[in-house]
């Protein structure tokens, strides 16, 4: 008996040990090499893509000679980077379908695909020196910066992110943690590119290795899947009806039977 409850409660201390590897984020990152440490995550720049909402200011030393390529605030003031870093609705531009959006004096510019620099570089030189004889400053801001985190979390939801920078560790915390019956070890990322292109990859949170892969920070609507585990998927599972009814009609068939031959006897 006491063989028993001994293996009884190492099999219980097993299977907890094999739980705790799979619900810990990061599993010995401290064991990692300084050198390893040290070197610097990617963190991408985010590449512009039809449905983005672009803040896009022009500064300069002289702010009357850029104020025509700077929209109008709700107030009726010109902003622009040298004078205001806040941004109404009327001081926005939506990226179209084709990438394309309408800037004042220039016209239809198209931005789809490029990253933030790239754009501003593209778009400061349609201004200098053509416009002005001073080269500009150009700013832009994704406004409705946003990702989705799905699945066995606790919070399910698309959040918006005004800094334009998040990690997926940031993203687990913002959905309030995964469920102890979602998967860490294989958590679905879904990338929308800027030429319309999807990527599709796999991230294990606990795997160390994690903070320098190139997809620890997220980029503009990117979608997060945690999958259930095993054990959650099977109480999901429903008996088909048709199978129920059979199954039902058998009992009763067996019932019957089993009646019947006591009858009989």
């Amino acid at each position: 008996m006491r063989k028993v409850a001994l293996f009884a409660v190492l099999a219980i201390f097993l299977m907890s040990c094999s739980e705790t590897k799979r619900v810990t984020y990061l599993q010995k990152v401290e064991s990692l090499p300084v050198e390893v440490l040290q070197q610097k995550s990617l963190l991408a720049d985010p590449r512009i893509v039809p449905g983005d909402l672009l803040s896009i200011s022009v500064g300069s030393d002289s702010p009357e000679s850029v104020s025509i390529f700077n929209k109008l605030s709700s107030s009726g003031t010109t902003e622009n980077a040298m004078t205001s870093s806040s941004v109404s609705d009327n001081s926005t531009y939506l990226v179209d379908n084709k990438g394309i959006i309408d800037f004042p004096i220039i016209g239809k510019l198209n931005v789809g695909g490029m990253t933030r620099t790239e754009a501003e570089e593209f778009i400061k030189s349609k201004i200098y020196p053509q416009y002005v004889k001073k080269e500009p400053t150009v700013t832009i801001r994704v406004e409705n910066f946003k990702i989705a985190v799905l699945g066995e979390v606790k919070a399910p939801s698309i959040y918006n992110v005004p800094n334009e920078r998040v990690s997926v560790l940031e993203a687990v915390a913002m959905a309030g943690d995964l469920q102890l019956t979602g998967r860490r070890d294989n958590v679905l990322l879904i990338r929308f590119k800027g030429d319309g292109s999807k990527e599709v990859a796999r991230i294990n949170l606990n795997d160390p290795n994690l903070l320098f892969s190139p997809y620890f920070y997220l980029q503009q609507n990117d979608i997060l899947y945690v999958e259930p585990n095993k054990s959650k998927a099977r109480t999901a599972y429903t008996v088909p009806p048709m199978l129920t009814l059979s199954l039902s009609i058998l009992s009763t068939l067996l019932g019957i039977t089993n009646i019947i031959v006591t009858l009989t006897r």
